[in-house]
């Protein structure tokens, strides 16, 4: 029988921990209000975010990936923004403000650097692969979602890394994910923390959901946000992307593809489009790297 340490700490400690995170920044948050404005122009977006440097560099460097798919090198905010249209204003907004908390090491789930910002991203690509195939209307949404899903990972590693080995002896033992590993050892998972960090950072509440569901059977086949979540999630894992050692034991269900209105044949298309992408997400891993 494996002993099961109690956790030493309660919830509300996991969430205190969260103070230490820079808040979310505010400018993204505004330029997406302008974007939801038929009103306003793309130049108003502009103007709210040009002062943010960092944001802007971040911004430049995804426009000129070829995961945005421009034909032409920019190298200024405004034709950037003129160039990519309103839907991929809003992925490169979320991915750029998104670019400092997730290239950063998680030594308690033996990620390195890249590892999570490339999940991250890769698990974006394959959102957007998925929404093509079965028509998943609110695209948008679902790259926000994937870029975010993991953030909660970055709380976590403070009480995971002394205790990996307890939660990795857990996993490989009972045959369970990383995931319910974390709830047996930490008494919570990354998912949970995550949604945690998204509410008090202002997201939508979908988008919270989902990635609290992420990770739970029941939970994620319950709206189709969540499902084609948890679906482009397990699929990047399948393709070892950037997972560390959270990337063993996650499987696919009927269930799930039911959810997300995905088909069998839809899956396996989206697995064969899904590679050609991450060839062209690898190259996002330079960005972080200068």
């Amino acid at each position: 029988m494996i002993a099961v340490s109690t956790p030493n700490f309660t919830l509300d400690a996991v969430f205190e921990s969260m103070a230490d995170l820079p808040v979310f920044p505010k400018v993204v948050h505004k330029a997406l209000q302008v974007l939801d404005d038929p009103k306003k122009k793309i130049s108003d977006v502009s103007e709210i975010i040009k002062f943010d440097q960092g944001l802007v560099a971040n911004i430049l460097k995804l426009t000129n990936s070829a995961i945005f798919g421009l034909r032409q090198q920019v190298t200024d905010l405004d034709t950037a923004l003129a160039l990519l249209g309103n839907q991929k204003i809003r992925e490169v907004l979320v991915a750029g403000a998104a670019m400092p908390y997730l290239s950063r090491p998680l030594s308690g789930y033996e990620m390195a650097p890249e590892d999570l910002w490339l999940h991250s991203m890769s698990c974006a690509v394959v959102s957007g692969v998925i929404s093509k195939r079965i028509g998943f209307t609110d695209s948008s949404t679902l790259f926000t979602t994937a870029i975010l899903h993991d953030i909660g990972k970055i709380v976590l590693d403070i009480y995971v890394g002394p205790r990996l080995g307890e939660v990795l002896m857990i996993s490989k033992q009972r045959g369970n994910s990383f995931s319910e590993a974390e709830w047996s050892v930490l008494g919570t998972d990354h998912a949970v923390a995550g949604a945690a960090i998204l509410t008090n950072w202002d997201f939508p509440p979908d988008i919270c959901r989902a990635v609290r569901n992420h990770h739970d059977p029941d939970l994620y086949i319950q709206d189709r946000l969540s499902a084609c979540l948890a679906l482009s999630n397990i699929m990047s894992i399948q393709l070892g992307f950037g997972v560390g050692t959270d990337g063993f034991r996650y499987h696919i269900s009927p269930a799930l593809l039911k959810a997300a209105g995905c088909g069998q044949e839809d899956y396996y298309w989206c697995m064969d489009h899904a590679i050609t992408s991450f060839y062209e997400a690898e190259k996002l891993l330079n960005m972080i790297m200068d």
